[in-house]
């Protein structure tokens, strides 16, 4: 391979590095610290809505296929005329705060604060089993849906790869036989 061809495959490679590592650094910038938290423990913890008002405790935790949270089930305190009931609180609609200014192995306290307030906890789906079956229903179907996609993305790209691939050693073959003729 000529060193003509090298810095021509060259430039396009190191471009394309370099703009993946800038985006992994801003995604990594934009991401908020995560830690490592115990199920055992975040069972029980009070939750508190958004205006900072307790408003129940973390019945549950909900995992999806992919063994990642999926949501929490929020036992209500008695608030805005409705009696205690199970709620779900999806991913993204809460955080999990550790209360301890030094937390020890085994020994991890927390509260959880839903993004919600008031009235928009009347909103929350109840726990019940036609909410479970449902869910079940849906993210199965998703989760076929997704394994379907990641089969054909992947036929895809070892075409495409195998392809660019194929182009690219032709041209590096011509490249070479022009040079060998000067």
């Amino acid at each position: 391979m000529t060193t003509h061809t090298m810095r021509k495959l060259g430039i396009p490679l190191l471009a394309g590095a370099m703009g993946l590592s800038f985006s992994a650094i801003a995604d990594d910038h934009n991401m908020h610290a995560q830690g490592l938290y115990s199920a055992e423990d975040l069972l029980g913890a009070e939750v508190f809505d958004a205006n900072g008002d307790e408003v129940g405790n973390v019945e549950d935790i909900l995992l999806g296929n992919d063994m990642g949270l999926h949501s929490i089930v929020v036992q209500t305190n008695e608030f805005l005329g409705i009696g205690e009931r199970d709620v779900i609180v999806n991913r993204g609609d809460f955080t999990a705060r550790v209360t301890d200014d030094n937390p020890m192995f085994g020994d991890v306290s927390y509260n959880v604060h839903v993004t919600s307030a008031g009235e928009e906890l009347k909103g929350f789906e109840e726990y019940s089993e036609e909410w479970w079956n449902n869910t079940q229903k849906e993210l199965n179907k998703a989760w076929e849906s997704t394994k379907d996609t990641t089969e054909s993305a992947w036929e895809n790209t070892k075409h495409a790869t195998s392809s660019a691939w194929n182009n690219t050693k032709q041209a590096m073959q011509r490249e070479d036989d022009m040079a060998g003729e000067e």
